[in-house]
């Protein structure tokens, strides 16, 4: 089973804000990819898989975030968003912590918000 958190931004992530939200989960963690590439797995250092973040989707219906996800997702203006989602691994209690790191750091830089709510103040794990 996996936890979603969903990354709302309003500019597209380009490689070095998806690096960088990586690196918010710290440097012993491993990085490999999965679904020829459109899947990026933070691992541990057994392999084990503990979050992966999928490719970058952009939103172009004006209320669809909220809609798909409720009044919480709910972002500024009615331009399109990018959606980034990133699974967290429930067997591993801090993958969820891990998933909302990065989806909070993209948020942050890219400008945006993260979902569920309060999922991406968790900046260190």
């Amino acid at each position: 089973m996996t936890k979603d958190i969903i990354a709302l931004t309003g500019k597209m992530p380009d490689a070095w804000s998806v690096v960088a939200g990586l690196l918010a989960g710290g440097p012993e963690l491993r990085l490999r990819t999965a679904g020829e590439g459109a899947v990026l797995q933070l691992c541990d250092e057994g392999g084990r898989p503990l979050v992966s973040v999928e490719s970058p989707v952009l939103v172009q219906v004006p209320g669809e975030t909220v809609r798909l996800l409720g009044p919480e997702a709910a972002t500024d203006g009615d331009g399109p968003v990018w959606w980034v989602e990133a699974r967290a691994s429930t067997a591993v209690p801090e993958a969820e912590r891990l998933a909302g790191a990065f989806a909070g750091r993209l948020a942050g830089m890219l400008g945006g918000t993260v979902w569920p709510p309060g999922a991406g103040e968790s900046v260190s794990v």
